[in-house]
C-alpha cells in the first residue's frame, strides 16, 4: 500500500531546491523525497502561485490547484505536508482536518508565530487522531542520531558547555538548532539574555543568550546573514570536544588523550574522528520516518508537542528582550 501525499506550498522547500541542482543524487525537497520513496504517491500540490503549480505539474504531475479544501477532496490524502509560509500554517492544518481525514500532517518549522495558534494546531490534531510532526529535519540525520546515541550512553560525557552560532533570526533559523540541542541535551531549563541584538527582517530577534539545558549550557551567538550564513555548534564535554560545522555537513569528535610530551596534562586528540553525515538527503530521511510512524514504528521526527515546547522557550526569550 502506498500512502497518498498532498504537498501544500510549492516554493523552495516544497519543490525548488532540487530544480536545477548540480548534484543529481541530492534530495533537498519534499516533492523529490516523497515522489521517490516507495511507500508514497505524491498525488497533488497546492499553491496560490500559478508558476509554482506549473513547475510542480511539469516535474511531478498529479492534481494541482490553489485551494487546499479542493485538494483535500480531490486527492483524499493520507499525508498532508504544510510547506507554506509560517503565517499560513494554522489555517492549513485546520483546513486539512475540516475537509479530509489525513493520518499524518508534517508542518514546516516553526509551528506558528504565536503560542495560541500553535497550541490550537496541536490540540486539533490530537482531537482528530491525526499525527502531527514539525520538520526540524536535522533530528533524522544519521550523524545527529549518532551524537545522540553517544550522549545517551556516556561516550560523550555530560554536562557539556558550548557555543552555537546562528543567523537569520532566533525563531526562523535559530529554532532549528535550539530544537536540535533539546534533542541532544534535554529540555531547556533556564536562559539569560546577554545581548538583545537586533531584529532580522523587522520582526525576528537575534539575541545573544545563555541557555541551560538538562545536560549542559550553551551560549547562542548571532552572526549576520547579510555577510554570510553561519550555523555551527561546539560542545566541550568532560572527555572531549564535539564540533558540528557547516550547518551539520561536518561533525567531528575529538576525545581527550594524555599529552605526548607532558603526560600529566590532558589534551584533545589532534586527529579526531569524523562522524559520517548525510546532509544532502535529509528530506529522504524525513520521508522514511513518516513511513515508519504511519506503520506504527519508531520515529525521531519532532512531534507537535516537542515543537510547541521549543516555540514556548523561544517566545519567552523574545519577551525578555
Amino acid at each position: 500500500m502506498k500512502y497518498k501525499v498532498l504537498l501544500v506550498g510549492l516554493g523552495q522547500m516544497g519543490v525548488g531546491y532540487d530544480v536545477g541542482t548540480a548534484d543529481h543524487a541530492a534530495i533537498l525537497t519534499h516533492a523529490r523525497a516523497f515522489s521517490l520513496h516507495p511507500d508514497f504517491e505524491l498525488a497533488g500540490g497546492v499553491d496560490p502561485d500559478e508558476a509554482n503549480r506549473a513547475r510542480f505539474a511539469n516535474y511531478y504531475g498529479g492534481w494541482t490547484g490553489s485551494s487546499l479544501a479542493d485538494g483535500m477532496q480531490a486527492v483524499q490524502p493520507d499525508v498532508v505536508i504544510i510547506a507554506s509560509p509560517t503565517e499560513h500554517h494554522a489555517e492549513g492544518i485546520h483546513t486539512a482536518l475540516q475537509h479530509g481525514r489525513p493520518k499524518l500532517i508534517l508542518c514546516e518549522k516553526p509551528l506558528a508565530h504565536g503560542l495560541v495558534d500553535a497550541q490550537a494546531m496541536v490540540a486539533a490534531c490530537r482531537e482528530t487522531g491525526c499525527q502531527l510532526y514539525v520538520n526540524y529535519l536535522r533530528r533524522v540525520e544519521p550523524g545527529v542520531l549518532e551524537v545522540r546515541r553517544r550522549l545517551s550512553n556516556g561516550a560523550i560525557a555530560t554536562p557539556v558547555k558550548g557555543v552555537l552560532w546562528y543567523t537569520k533570526g532566533l525563531l526562523h533559523n535559530g529554532s532549528h538548532f535550539s530544537n536540535l540541542l533539546e534533542f541532544w541535551l534535554g529540555p531547556i531549563a533556564d536562559f539569560r539574555i546577554i545581548n538583545s541584538g537586533r531584529l532580522w527582517d523587522g520582526s525576528d530577534p537575534e539575541p545573544d543568550v545563555q541557555v541551560k539545558f538538562a545536560a549542559g549550557e550553551v551560549t547562542f551567538l548571532a552572526a549576520q546573514e547579510e555577510h554570510f550564513s553561519h550555523y555551527e555548534i561546539q560542545l566541550v564535554a568532560p572527555n572531549g570536544c564535539l564540533r558540528y560545522e557547516q550547518g551539520g555537513a561536518k561533525i567531528t569528535w575529538q576525545p581527550t588523550v594524555p599529552d605526548r610530551d607532558v603526560p600529566e596534562y590532558t589534551v584533545l586528540s589532534a586527529a579526531g574522528e569524523t562522524i559520517a553525515t548525510e546532509g544532502g538527503r535529509l528530506p529522504w530521511h524525513v520521508a522514511d520516518n513518516v513511513s515508519a510512524s504511519l506503520r506504527g514504528g519508531p520515529s525521531t521526527l519532532c512531534s507537535g508537542e516537542d515543537a510547541l515546547h521549543t516555540l514556548e522557550s523561544l517566545l519567552k526569550m523574545k519577551a525578555a528582550l
